[in-house]
């Protein structure tokens, strides 16, 4: 084939126009490219301004993007006492984060901006760490100073030697100094911090003395202790002193007690309440019991013996009745599990309180017919504590069921029967001498007693039997009138049973015009309260001046002691009567020479 000739050029390329050169040159400035050039310019300054502002706006954005991870690695050393160490692990974590993030930015400008920025923010971080360091130590520091301060405070606590109790003490201002130099707390902070060491030894020595109830011990120790805070002891000093004065308020009212009087009728004890001398009496009585080892029953009848004889209650007994019923009312049994031990226990003392007679003492009308029907379930059906407390929680279906089937004349019975005992016979209750004035309530009570052995399906002539029992048990004959012994035991408040009649015959007489006291009663509504009842009617009665007889147990001591005021005064007067008699018969005699005394 024929080869194609080639050409290959020996020039090189140029600029210049193939013709002829011309030295004529033309002004910018008075030509049409003149009012051009301005304008791209100035688009070329836009351009590149606008470029800069978004290059800056990415840059920023990647900025706090950054920082907030920084942020969480200074977060994460804000804990870290040993600064050095916080700081190297902040420069290491970030600075591995920071590396990776700006290697992925192309943009050489970015880049620069960012790096910029960056590390105009890193002294500032540095610092940060280095502040929540410093303050990591110091919350470290004085954590460890308290820990070592808590627990030689601890140790001094159960110490008893006198010597090691200073040798602590003085590990605990050692302690105090060593903190003071190694934070530079200043002299001012370590005298202040060794007064409260000292202080609170000094009121811990004071409280121990306190629990013995030697109170002139814990004041001597307040007032000889030294490098105290005086203010503060003062407080405790006052502090001691009233708690003193409440201790021999409460202790002169306890001793009342167990000698047999009531101190909380009359003058009040001041410094103390009702409720301390009687917990604090309840408190002194289970501990002798405790000491001599009594069990249950002992204990119940030691301790409610020193009571009734003021006409008080033992708190602790009548408190567990009381929760015991409440607990009983409000649960629902579907096993023996679901009894609350306070029932249990409630059941118990009121099995023992009813053995000796007490349990209409311990108890309102309501929470004597529960714990009765939990009795005599017991004690004669043979039940369990769940089938006994179960069957007396049903009672009053029971009981409904009970009077609708029938038992009205053996119920009749037994009431003629009682009623006839209580009328005729003065020696059927307790070896009385009179006839009981309010014999309906005696049946109603009586007629309350047979229904709750007949729901419990015992013989109706067995049930007569028990019911008599119960009424000797329960009943007590005071001023011809049947008392229930719940009531009776409040009016020995008034200084003994032997004060019901004369006290409510002074009522009447100062009150009430032209009654026979006969008539009237002075009963006991509970709480606390009395009222004067005429024996037929009991409606409340009214005095001369229009006010309900109704009395509390000061008011009645208060009335009792002014009868015998009055009583005294009597007597007094009387006598110097027959003393003037006597001097002017004398008189007389000298006079006439006859003795009006002789024969």
């Amino acid at each position: 084939m024929p080869k194609i000739p080639t050409f290959a050029a020996r020039g090189r390329p140029t600029a210049e126009v193939g013709s002829l050169k011309s030295n004529i040159k033309l002004d910018p400035k008075s030509s049409m490219a003149a009012s051009l050039l301005p304008a791209a310019q100035a688009i070329e300054e836009y351009y590149i301004k606008q470029r800069d502002n978004n290059e800056k706006l990415e840059a920023k954005k990647k900025f706090y993007e950054m920082k907030a991870e920084s942020d969480k690695i200074q977060a994460s050393q804000k804990n870290q006492a040993d600064e050095f160490t916080a700081v190297n692990i902040y420069n290491q974590e970030f600075g591995q984060y920071r590396k990776q993030q700006t290697s992925q930015i192309k943009n050489k400008r970015v880049k620069q901006k960012l790096e910029l920025l960056l590390d105009s923010d890193q002294p500032e971080n540095v610092y940060k760490i280095k502040a929540a360091s410093f303050e990591a130590s110091e919350q470290q520091n004085i954590s460890m100073y308290n820990t070592e301060q808590n627990t030689l405070s601890a140790e001094y606590s159960l110490l008893k030697d006198s010597r090691l109790k200073n040798l602590t003490k003085q590990k605990r201002i050692e302690s105090a100094k060593e903190f003071e130099n190694t934070q530079l707390m200043g002299k001012p902070w370590l005298d202040k911090e060794i007064q409260t060491i000292n202080t609170d030894s000094a009121i811990f020595d004071a409280d121990v003395a306190i629990a013995n109830s030697d109170y002139n011990k814990a004041k001597e120790i307040l007032l000889t202790a030294k490098n105290v805070d005086a203010e503060e002891m003062q407080k405790r000093i006052i502090t001691i002193e009233k708690q003193k004065e409440e201790y021999d308020a409460t202790g002169y009212g306890i001793k009342e007690i167990l000698e047999g009087r009531n101190p909380l009728i009359g003058a009040t004890i001041k410094g103390t309440t009702d409720k301390k001398i009687l917990e604090g009496t309840d408190a002194v009585l289970f501990n002798q019991a405790a000491t001599a080892k009594l069990d249950e029953e002992r204990t119940f009848a030691f301790v409610d013996e020193k009571f009734a004889k003021t006409g008080l209650l033992s708190p602790m007994y009548e408190e567990l009745i009381q929760a015991g019923f409440s607990a009983g009312s409000a649960t629902t049994f579907d096993n023996a599990a679901d009894i609350p031990p306070v029932l249990i226990q409630a059941v118990k003392a009121a099995e023992i309180a009813d053995k000796l007679g007490r349990l209409n003492v311990y108890t309102t009308d309501d929470e004597e017919t529960f714990f009765r029907n939990v009795i005599i379930s017991k004690k004669i059906l043979g039940m369990n504590d769940y089938q006994a407390i179960k069957s007396a929680k049903e009672f009053q279906t029971n009981y409904n069921k009970a009077v609708f089937n029938g038992t009205t004349k053996q119920r009749n019975k037994t009431l003629e029967n009682i009623e006839t005992a209580f009328t005729t016979d003065p020696w059927f209750f307790q070896g009385a001498n009179t006839l009981v004035t309010n014999i309906g309530e005696v049946k109603m009570y009586a007629n309350k007693l047979f229904d709750m052995y007949i729901v419990n399906n015992i013989n109706p002539k067995e049930v007569q039997n028990l019911v008599v029992e119960n009424l000797k048990k329960d009943l007590q004959i005071v001023d011809d009138y049947a008392y229930m012994k719940r009531d009776i035991d409040s009016f020995k408040s008034i200084g003994g049973l032997d004060m019901v009649k004369p006290v409510k015959e002074y009522i009447i007489k100062n009150n009430m015009l032209d009654e026979d006291p006969k008539q009237f009663f002075l009963r006991s509504n509970g709480g606390g309260a009395f009222e004067i009842r005429r024996i037929l009617d009991l409606a409340t009665v009214f005095d001369k001046d229009n006010k309900p007889m109704i009395y509390y147990a000061k008011d009645l001591y208060a009335i009792n002691k002014e009868r015998e005021i009055e009583g005294k005064l009597y007597l007094k007067k009387e006598a110097q009567q027959s003393q003037e008699k006597k001097i002017k018969a004398k008189e007389e005699f000298a006079i006439s020479g006859f003795d009006i005394t002789g024969s």
